[in-house]
Protein backbone atom coordinates (compact mmCIF):
# COMPACT_ATOMS: atom_id res chain seq x y z
CA UNK A 1 0.00 0.00 0.00
CA UNK A 2 3.01 2.79 0.72
CA UNK A 3 4.25 2.02 -2.31
CA UNK A 4 0.59 2.46 -4.64
CA UNK A 5 0.35 5.51 -3.06
CA UNK A 6 4.10 6.56 -3.39
CA UNK A 7 3.42 5.98 -7.26
CA UNK A 8 0.36 7.20 -7.24
CA UNK A 9 1.76 10.73 -6.01
CA UNK A 10 4.31 10.53 -8.41
CA UNK A 11 2.31 10.17 -11.26
CA UNK A 12 -0.12 12.96 -9.88
CA UNK A 13 3.09 14.55 -9.83
CA UNK A 14 3.86 14.31 -13.55
CA UNK A 15 0.48 15.83 -14.56
CA UNK A 16 1.05 19.21 -12.70
CA UNK A 17 3.47 21.85 -14.43
CA UNK A 18 4.55 22.97 -11.41
CA UNK A 19 7.04 25.65 -12.86
CA UNK A 20 3.88 27.49 -14.74
CA UNK A 21 2.87 29.50 -11.51
CA UNK A 22 6.67 30.70 -11.29
CA UNK A 23 7.15 31.28 -14.67
CA UNK A 24 4.17 33.38 -14.91
CA UNK A 25 4.90 35.68 -11.75
CA UNK A 26 8.10 35.73 -12.64
CA UNK A 27 7.36 36.79 -16.57
CA UNK A 28 4.91 39.19 -15.16
CA UNK A 29 7.37 40.64 -12.87
CA UNK A 30 10.36 41.54 -15.06
CA UNK A 31 7.75 42.73 -18.00
CA UNK A 32 6.53 45.19 -15.34
CA UNK A 33 9.62 46.50 -14.61
CA UNK A 34 10.91 47.06 -18.25
CA UNK A 35 7.90 49.02 -18.81
CA UNK A 36 8.46 51.24 -15.85
CA UNK A 37 11.97 51.77 -17.71
CA UNK A 38 9.76 53.41 -20.52
CA UNK A 39 7.52 55.66 -18.85
CA UNK A 40 4.68 53.40 -18.45
CA UNK A 41 3.23 52.73 -15.16
CA UNK A 42 0.77 49.52 -14.47
CA UNK A 43 -1.61 48.52 -12.02
CA UNK A 44 -1.72 45.57 -11.98
CA UNK A 45 0.08 42.73 -13.55
CA UNK A 46 -2.36 41.21 -15.88
CA UNK A 47 -2.39 44.18 -17.86
CA UNK A 48 0.41 42.77 -19.85
CA UNK A 49 -1.16 39.84 -20.63
CA UNK A 50 -4.75 42.42 -21.70
CA UNK A 51 -2.00 44.13 -23.87
CA UNK A 52 -1.14 41.60 -25.91
CA UNK A 53 -4.81 40.92 -26.68
CA UNK A 54 -6.02 44.68 -27.91
CA UNK A 55 -7.62 44.47 -31.16
CA UNK A 56 -9.55 47.90 -30.69
CA UNK A 57 -7.88 51.33 -29.88
CA UNK A 58 -9.82 54.47 -28.41
CA UNK A 59 -8.34 57.41 -28.41
CA UNK A 60 -9.17 61.23 -28.20
CA UNK A 61 -7.60 63.57 -30.39
CA UNK A 62 -6.67 66.17 -28.21
CA UNK A 63 -3.60 65.48 -26.34
CA UNK A 64 -3.28 62.20 -28.30
CA UNK A 65 -3.18 62.58 -32.10
CA UNK A 66 -2.24 66.17 -31.46
CA UNK A 67 -0.12 67.91 -29.33
CA UNK A 68 -1.75 69.04 -25.42
CA UNK A 69 -1.26 72.71 -26.63
CA UNK A 70 -3.38 74.74 -29.05
CA UNK A 71 -3.36 78.35 -30.44
CA UNK A 72 -5.60 80.74 -31.36
CA UNK A 73 -4.92 80.84 -35.38
CA UNK A 74 -8.05 83.18 -36.65
CA UNK A 75 -10.58 85.65 -34.98
CA UNK A 76 -13.11 85.82 -37.44
CA UNK A 77 -16.27 88.61 -37.04
CA UNK A 78 -19.04 88.22 -38.63
CA UNK A 79 -20.10 90.68 -41.30
CA UNK A 80 -21.35 94.31 -39.17
CA UNK A 81 -19.54 94.06 -36.49
CA UNK A 82 -16.81 96.64 -35.73
CA UNK A 83 -13.82 95.88 -36.33
CA UNK A 84 -11.92 94.49 -32.76
CA UNK A 85 -14.63 94.79 -30.86
CA UNK A 86 -15.22 91.03 -30.27
CA UNK A 87 -11.29 90.63 -29.31
CA UNK A 88 -11.95 93.07 -26.85
CA UNK A 89 -14.86 91.30 -25.33
CA UNK A 90 -13.20 88.14 -25.50
CA UNK A 91 -10.51 89.35 -23.31
CA UNK A 92 -13.52 90.39 -20.67
CA UNK A 93 -14.61 87.05 -21.14
CA UNK A 94 -11.18 84.60 -20.56
CA UNK A 95 -10.12 87.11 -17.80
CA UNK A 96 -12.84 85.74 -15.53
CA UNK A 97 -12.01 82.42 -16.37
CA UNK A 98 -10.02 79.61 -14.96
CA UNK A 99 -6.87 77.88 -16.38
CA UNK A 100 -8.17 74.21 -16.06
CA UNK A 101 -8.55 73.42 -20.17
CA UNK A 102 -5.87 73.89 -22.55
CA UNK A 103 -8.33 75.60 -24.84
CA UNK A 104 -8.85 78.21 -21.97
CA UNK A 105 -4.97 78.54 -21.70
CA UNK A 106 -5.08 79.62 -25.47
CA UNK A 107 -7.49 82.25 -25.15
CA UNK A 108 -6.26 83.54 -22.27
CA UNK A 109 -1.99 83.76 -24.58
CA UNK A 110 -4.32 85.19 -27.25
CA UNK A 111 -6.91 87.93 -25.68
CA UNK A 112 -4.68 90.21 -23.04
CA UNK A 113 -6.65 93.28 -23.24
CA UNK A 114 -9.53 93.34 -20.70
CA UNK A 115 -11.34 96.77 -20.41
CA UNK A 116 -11.91 95.97 -17.23
CA UNK A 117 -15.75 95.31 -16.90
CA UNK A 118 -17.49 93.63 -14.18
CA UNK A 119 -18.77 90.34 -14.46
CA UNK A 120 -22.07 89.45 -12.53
CA UNK A 121 -21.72 85.73 -13.07
CA UNK A 122 -19.60 83.21 -15.22
CA UNK A 123 -19.88 79.05 -15.74
CA UNK A 124 -16.99 77.49 -16.95
CA UNK A 125 -16.57 74.62 -19.78
CA UNK A 126 -18.25 71.42 -19.42
CA UNK A 127 -18.17 68.32 -21.56
CA UNK A 128 -21.48 67.46 -21.07
CA UNK A 129 -22.96 71.24 -22.28
CA UNK A 130 -19.98 72.13 -24.64
CA UNK A 131 -19.66 75.82 -23.56
CA UNK A 132 -19.06 78.61 -21.23
CA UNK A 133 -20.89 81.35 -20.19
CA UNK A 134 -20.02 85.02 -18.63
CA UNK A 135 -22.76 87.31 -17.49
CA UNK A 136 -23.03 91.14 -17.35
CA UNK A 137 -25.58 93.56 -16.46
CA UNK A 138 -26.19 94.35 -19.49
CA UNK A 139 -26.59 90.34 -20.61
CA UNK A 140 -25.05 87.13 -21.24
CA UNK A 141 -22.32 85.86 -23.26
CA UNK A 142 -21.30 82.19 -24.39
CA UNK A 143 -18.18 80.68 -25.91
CA UNK A 144 -18.66 77.24 -27.14
CA UNK A 145 -19.29 74.55 -30.32
CA UNK A 146 -21.02 76.19 -32.89
CA UNK A 147 -23.61 72.92 -33.26
CA UNK A 148 -24.61 73.87 -29.04
CA UNK A 149 -24.97 77.56 -29.31
CA UNK A 150 -26.07 78.06 -32.31
CA UNK A 151 -28.71 75.32 -32.61
CA UNK A 152 -31.75 76.03 -35.14
CA UNK A 153 -29.62 78.83 -37.15
CA UNK A 154 -26.77 76.58 -37.19
CA UNK A 155 -27.22 75.65 -41.09
CA UNK A 156 -26.95 79.67 -41.57
CA UNK A 157 -23.09 79.47 -40.73
CA UNK A 158 -22.64 75.97 -41.57
CA UNK A 159 -20.68 76.62 -44.86
CA UNK A 160 -18.35 79.21 -42.92
CA UNK A 161 -17.92 76.33 -40.05
CA UNK A 162 -16.86 73.87 -42.05
CA UNK A 163 -14.50 75.68 -44.18
CA UNK A 164 -12.29 76.41 -41.34
CA UNK A 165 -12.73 72.58 -39.64
CA UNK A 166 -11.61 71.26 -42.81
CA UNK A 167 -8.54 72.79 -42.40
CA UNK A 168 -8.21 70.47 -39.11
CA UNK A 169 -8.53 73.78 -37.00
CA UNK A 170 -10.87 74.02 -33.92
CA UNK A 171 -14.07 76.34 -34.19
CA UNK A 172 -15.42 77.84 -31.38
CA UNK A 173 -18.31 80.67 -31.84
CA UNK A 174 -18.43 83.78 -28.86
CA UNK A 175 -22.37 84.99 -28.95
CA UNK A 176 -24.67 86.94 -27.07
CA UNK A 177 -27.41 84.62 -25.32
CA UNK A 178 -30.88 86.59 -25.04
CA UNK A 179 -32.08 84.27 -21.73
CA UNK A 180 -30.70 82.91 -18.51
CA UNK A 181 -27.70 80.84 -17.65
CA UNK A 182 -28.42 78.17 -15.52
CA UNK A 183 -26.09 75.76 -16.03
CA UNK A 184 -28.20 73.81 -18.46
CA UNK A 185 -28.44 73.14 -22.53
CA UNK A 186 -29.18 76.57 -24.21
CA UNK A 187 -32.76 77.16 -24.84
CA UNK A 188 -32.96 81.02 -26.31
CA UNK A 189 -31.69 82.64 -29.14
CA UNK A 190 -27.98 83.24 -29.33
CA UNK A 191 -26.83 85.87 -31.70
CA UNK A 192 -22.91 84.78 -32.90
CA UNK A 193 -20.45 87.64 -32.98
CA UNK A 194 -17.25 85.82 -34.20
CA UNK A 195 -16.14 82.62 -34.54
CA UNK A 196 -12.59 82.02 -32.86
CA UNK A 197 -10.12 79.65 -35.02
CA UNK A 198 -7.64 77.31 -32.95
CA UNK A 199 -5.28 74.83 -34.24
CA UNK A 200 -3.77 72.03 -32.60
CA UNK A 201 -0.76 70.60 -34.24
CA UNK A 202 -0.30 66.98 -34.90
CA UNK A 203 2.42 65.04 -33.01
CA UNK A 204 5.62 64.49 -34.79
CA UNK A 205 5.50 60.68 -33.64
CA UNK A 206 1.48 60.29 -34.89
CA UNK A 207 2.13 58.67 -37.97
CA UNK A 208 4.94 56.26 -37.21
CA UNK A 209 2.36 55.28 -33.99
CA UNK A 210 -1.09 54.69 -36.10
CA UNK A 211 1.30 52.56 -38.43
CA UNK A 212 2.36 50.58 -36.09
CA UNK A 213 -0.72 49.56 -34.94
CA UNK A 214 -2.20 48.97 -38.55
CA UNK A 215 0.56 46.75 -39.19
CA UNK A 216 -0.52 45.37 -35.55
CA UNK A 217 -3.78 44.73 -36.91
CA UNK A 218 -5.29 47.11 -34.06
CA UNK A 219 -8.09 49.10 -35.61
CA UNK A 220 -8.14 52.48 -34.03
CA UNK A 221 -11.18 54.43 -32.94
CA UNK A 222 -11.23 58.62 -32.36
CA UNK A 223 -13.45 59.66 -29.90
CA UNK A 224 -13.01 63.31 -29.48
CA UNK A 225 -15.66 65.98 -27.99
CA UNK A 226 -14.68 68.32 -31.33
CA UNK A 227 -16.48 69.07 -34.34
CA UNK A 228 -16.67 65.54 -36.28
CA UNK A 229 -14.82 67.04 -39.12
CA UNK A 230 -12.64 68.48 -37.82
CA UNK A 231 -11.68 65.35 -35.91
CA UNK A 232 -11.72 63.50 -39.10
CA UNK A 233 -9.46 65.83 -41.04
CA UNK A 234 -6.45 65.54 -37.97
CA UNK A 235 -6.69 61.26 -38.02
CA UNK A 236 -6.30 61.61 -42.01
CA UNK A 237 -3.45 63.71 -41.72
CA UNK A 238 -2.20 61.33 -38.86
CA UNK A 239 -2.23 58.52 -41.02
CA UNK A 240 -5.46 56.69 -39.19
CA UNK A 241 -7.00 54.26 -41.61
CA UNK A 242 -10.80 55.11 -42.76
CA UNK A 243 -10.28 58.02 -40.92
CA UNK A 244 -12.97 59.39 -43.50
CA UNK A 245 -16.13 57.44 -42.56
CA UNK A 246 -17.00 59.65 -39.22
CA UNK A 247 -19.99 60.93 -37.57
CA UNK A 248 -21.73 63.26 -35.62
CA UNK A 249 -22.25 61.47 -31.87
CA UNK A 250 -24.99 64.29 -30.77
CA UNK A 251 -27.37 62.16 -33.67
CA UNK A 252 -26.80 58.69 -32.00
CA UNK A 253 -29.96 58.66 -29.57
CA UNK A 254 -30.61 54.83 -28.69
CA UNK A 255 -28.02 51.97 -27.78
CA UNK A 256 -28.98 50.67 -31.38
CA UNK A 257 -27.51 53.77 -32.83
CA UNK A 258 -24.68 53.75 -30.73
CA UNK A 259 -24.11 50.11 -31.41
CA UNK A 260 -24.33 50.21 -35.31
CA UNK A 261 -22.13 53.74 -35.76
CA UNK A 262 -19.21 51.58 -33.58
CA UNK A 263 -19.15 48.62 -36.32
CA UNK A 264 -19.34 51.50 -39.07
CA UNK A 265 -17.62 54.36 -38.29
CA UNK A 266 -14.14 55.40 -37.12
CA UNK A 267 -14.17 59.19 -35.98
CA UNK A 268 -16.60 59.94 -33.61
CA UNK A 269 -17.54 63.84 -33.03
CA UNK A 270 -19.20 65.76 -30.40
CA UNK A 271 -19.52 62.64 -28.17
CA UNK A 272 -20.76 63.03 -24.63
CA UNK A 273 -18.62 61.28 -21.47
CA UNK A 274 -21.79 58.91 -21.35
CA UNK A 275 -21.54 58.11 -25.19
CA UNK A 276 -17.72 57.19 -24.93
CA UNK A 277 -18.46 54.84 -21.81
CA UNK A 278 -21.26 53.06 -24.45
CA UNK A 279 -18.94 53.15 -27.55
CA UNK A 280 -16.29 50.94 -25.60
CA UNK A 281 -19.36 48.98 -24.20
CA UNK A 282 -20.50 48.61 -27.99
CA UNK A 283 -17.02 47.45 -29.10
CA UNK A 284 -16.57 45.38 -26.32
CA UNK A 285 -19.68 42.98 -26.87
CA UNK A 286 -18.44 43.07 -30.74
CA UNK A 287 -16.14 40.74 -29.56
CA UNK A 288 -12.90 43.10 -29.46
CA UNK A 289 -10.66 43.48 -26.78
CA UNK A 290 -10.36 47.68 -26.09
CA UNK A 291 -8.26 49.88 -24.69
CA UNK A 292 -8.90 53.51 -24.08
CA UNK A 293 -7.34 56.29 -23.47
CA UNK A 294 -8.13 59.21 -21.88
CA UNK A 295 -6.88 62.28 -19.16
CA UNK A 296 -9.91 63.89 -17.84
CA UNK A 297 -12.61 63.47 -15.14
CA UNK A 298 -15.06 62.71 -17.70
CA UNK A 299 -12.81 59.91 -19.23
CA UNK A 300 -13.01 58.33 -15.93
CA UNK A 301 -16.40 56.21 -16.52
CA UNK A 302 -14.99 54.83 -20.27
CA UNK A 303 -11.44 53.84 -18.85
CA UNK A 304 -13.31 51.98 -16.45
CA UNK A 305 -15.31 50.47 -18.54
CA UNK A 306 -12.57 49.09 -21.15
CA UNK A 307 -10.72 46.19 -20.87
CA UNK A 308 -7.44 48.36 -20.41
CA UNK A 309 -7.69 51.81 -19.60
CA UNK A 310 -4.62 54.15 -20.76
CA UNK A 311 -3.96 57.76 -18.51
CA UNK A 312 -1.65 60.51 -18.70
CA UNK A 313 0.87 61.04 -15.77
CA UNK A 314 1.48 64.46 -16.30
CA UNK A 315 -1.91 66.19 -17.66
CA UNK A 316 -4.00 63.71 -16.50
CA UNK A 317 -6.69 63.98 -13.59
CA UNK A 318 -5.84 61.60 -10.33
CA UNK A 319 -9.81 60.49 -11.04
CA UNK A 320 -8.52 59.27 -14.85
CA UNK A 321 -5.13 57.55 -13.45
CA UNK A 322 -7.34 56.13 -10.89
CA UNK A 323 -10.12 54.66 -13.36
CA UNK A 324 -7.49 53.35 -15.42
CA UNK A 325 -5.03 50.17 -15.11
CA UNK A 326 -1.85 52.15 -17.00
CA UNK A 327 -0.47 55.13 -16.81
CA UNK A 328 2.09 56.93 -19.31
CA UNK A 329 4.47 59.09 -16.98
CA UNK A 330 5.44 60.84 -20.34
CA UNK A 331 2.28 61.71 -21.40
CA UNK A 332 3.73 60.93 -25.11
CA UNK A 333 1.15 58.66 -26.64
CA UNK A 334 3.64 56.87 -29.21
CA UNK A 335 4.74 54.78 -25.58
CA UNK A 336 2.16 53.10 -25.63
CA UNK A 337 4.10 51.48 -28.68
CA UNK A 338 6.50 49.96 -26.22
CA UNK A 339 3.41 48.68 -23.60
CA UNK A 340 1.76 46.82 -26.57
CA UNK A 341 5.03 45.05 -27.99
CA UNK A 342 6.07 44.19 -24.52
CA UNK A 343 2.69 42.57 -23.60
CA UNK A 344 2.82 40.82 -27.09
CA UNK A 345 6.26 39.26 -26.69
CA UNK A 346 5.74 38.58 -23.18
CA UNK A 347 2.07 36.34 -24.27
CA UNK A 348 4.07 35.09 -26.68
CA UNK A 349 6.91 33.80 -24.48
CA UNK A 350 4.61 32.59 -21.81
CA UNK A 351 2.94 30.34 -24.29
CA UNK A 352 6.50 28.96 -25.79
CA UNK A 353 7.33 28.37 -22.00
CA UNK A 354 3.71 26.12 -21.65
CA UNK A 355 4.35 24.67 -24.54
CA UNK A 356 7.77 23.22 -23.55
CA UNK A 357 6.57 22.37 -20.14
CA UNK A 358 3.54 20.61 -21.12
CA UNK A 359 5.80 18.41 -23.36
CA UNK A 360 7.91 17.60 -20.75
CA UNK A 361 5.03 16.66 -18.59
CA UNK A 362 3.05 14.69 -21.36
CA UNK A 363 6.19 12.68 -21.62
CA UNK A 364 6.33 12.00 -17.72
CA UNK A 365 2.91 10.99 -17.98
CA UNK A 366 3.19 8.26 -20.92
CA UNK A 367 6.78 6.83 -19.24
CA UNK A 368 4.37 6.39 -15.98
CA UNK A 369 1.45 4.69 -18.07
CA UNK A 370 3.27 2.72 -20.10
CA UNK A 371 4.73 1.09 -17.05
CA UNK A 372 1.49 0.24 -15.31
CA UNK A 373 0.09 -0.90 -18.63
CA UNK A 374 2.75 -3.55 -18.80
CA UNK A 375 2.73 -4.29 -15.29
CA UNK A 376 6.29 -3.12 -14.14
CA UNK A 377 7.30 -1.37 -11.01
CA UNK A 378 6.61 2.74 -11.21
CA UNK A 379 9.94 3.44 -13.78
CA UNK A 380 9.98 7.12 -12.52
CA UNK A 381 10.19 7.60 -8.51
CA UNK A 382 8.44 10.50 -6.96
CA UNK A 383 12.11 12.00 -6.62
CA UNK A 384 13.08 11.67 -9.84
CA UNK A 385 9.79 13.17 -11.35
CA UNK A 386 10.38 16.21 -8.94
CA UNK A 387 13.69 16.54 -10.28
CA UNK A 388 12.73 16.72 -13.71
CA UNK A 389 9.92 18.89 -13.08
CA UNK A 390 11.73 21.61 -10.99
CA UNK A 391 14.99 21.53 -12.17
CA UNK A 392 14.93 20.40 -15.95
CA UNK A 393 11.66 21.84 -16.96
CA UNK A 394 11.39 25.00 -15.20
CA UNK A 395 14.53 26.48 -15.34
CA UNK A 396 14.69 26.29 -19.23
CA UNK A 397 10.81 27.27 -19.19
CA UNK A 398 11.40 30.40 -17.10
CA UNK A 399 14.72 31.12 -19.39
CA UNK A 400 11.95 30.92 -22.50
CA UNK A 401 8.72 33.24 -20.66
CA UNK A 402 11.88 36.11 -20.02
CA UNK A 403 13.20 35.90 -23.33
CA UNK A 404 13.21 39.31 -24.92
Amino acid sequence: FPSAVTAMVAAGIGMIPEGLYLLTSVALAVSTIRLATQKVLLHDMKSIETLARVNVLCVDKTGTITENRMSVQEVYELPGERYGTSAKMLSDFVSVMGNDNITMNALKEYFKEPTGKKAVSHTGFTSALKYSSVTYSDGAYVLGAPEMVLRESYEQYKDTIERFSRTGARVLVYARYFGDIEGKPLTQKAEPLAFVILSNPIRENAKETFRYFAEQDVQVKVISGDNPVTVSEVAIRAGIDGAERFVDASTLHTRKDIYEAAQKYVVFGRVSPEQKRQLVGALKEQGNTVAMTGDGVNDAPALSAADIGCSMGITGTDVAKSASDMVLTDDNFATIIYAVREGRSIFSNIKKAVQFLLSSNIGEILTVFSGIMFGWSSPLTAIQLLWVNLVTDSLPAIALGLDT
